[in-house]
């Protein structure tokens, strides 16, 4: 795949429930990562504000939905990465190494010690072993953190690597705008009930709502169908409803 064909790929997929999953795929396979965790942060969002928004991972293939959902709660409010904010420029997770535990206290019992990983330190329930690379992108909807990851393999991500990733910054930040501007809850069926829910868990919903089952769902998102399950249940609890006949009759009032 060239660049030029994953571009095409992420930009097919604007507005769809699916393009989070499509940019990570196509920008993956360009360059040999299998894992990303595509996060937004808004404003307000950070210590004492906002938890960020989980737009996509795919992180249960390697068993790290805990170390995710702590880095949501708690520990990307100590990230190297994130204090410093590379916007618009590819960046190597290793050249953000730090020698100690960041010293926040929210995080205590939330980080280990590992200098063995890239950064020095890991996130409880995180993925042991793995290479970082990604984007800080700039929308008008917050910023957000494009991260791809794969065991350290024995040659490790070059600088070639970062000039291509260089290259696709500037129009996947701009499809990720158009996108986030299309999909962000409005007026219509079903917006003001979705705005206490995740991004994940609004991409479910309409799907849901277009009358999709599980299996479409997680087909249509690239997900698990028991991971599909699990949101449908928060979005039951988050709503107030019991069965898909009321969540029909809730988003449509």
């Amino acid at each position: 795949m060239s660049p030029h064909q994953a571009l095409a790929e992420v930009i097919g997929a604007i507005g769809e429930a699916g393009f989070p999953a499509a940019a990570a795929s196509a920008v993956g396979r360009l360059l040999g990562f299998d894992l990303a965790a595509i996060v937004i942060h808004s404003d307000g969002s950070g210590p004492g504000g906002r938890m960020p928004e989980l737009l996509f991972d795919n992180f249960d293939a390697a068993g790290g939905r805990r170390g995710i959902e702590t880095y949501l709660r708690v520990t990307h409010s100590v990230s190297p990465i994130l204090a410093r904010r590379p916007m618009g420029r590819a960046f190597r997770a290793r050249d953000f190494a730090v020698r100690r535990l960041p010293g926040q206290e929210a995080a205590a019992g939330h980080l280990l010690p590992a200098p063995e990983e890239e950064l020095g330190f890991r996130t409880v329930g995180w993925p042991e072993g793995l290479e970082e690379i990604g984007l800080h992108l700039g929308t008008r909807a917050g910023l957000v953190e494009f991260g791809l990851y794969r065991q350290r393999p024995r040659r490790r991500a070059t600088d070639r690597d970062l000039r291509h990733l260089d290259a696709l910054g500037a129009p996947i930040a701009a499809a990720f705008d158009k996108h986030l501007a299309l999909s962000r809850p409005g007026p219509g069926p079903g917006g003001r009930h979705a705005a206490g829910l995740t991004g994940r868990e609004r991409e479910v919903l309409d799907l849901l709502l277009a009358g999709c089952s599980s299996e479409a769902v997680a087909l249509r998102l690239g997900i698990g169908r028991f991971t599909v399950k699990d949101h449908r249940k928060r979005i039951f609890r988050k709503l107030g409803v019991g069965s898909l006949a009321e969540l029909f009759a809730c988003c449509r009032s």
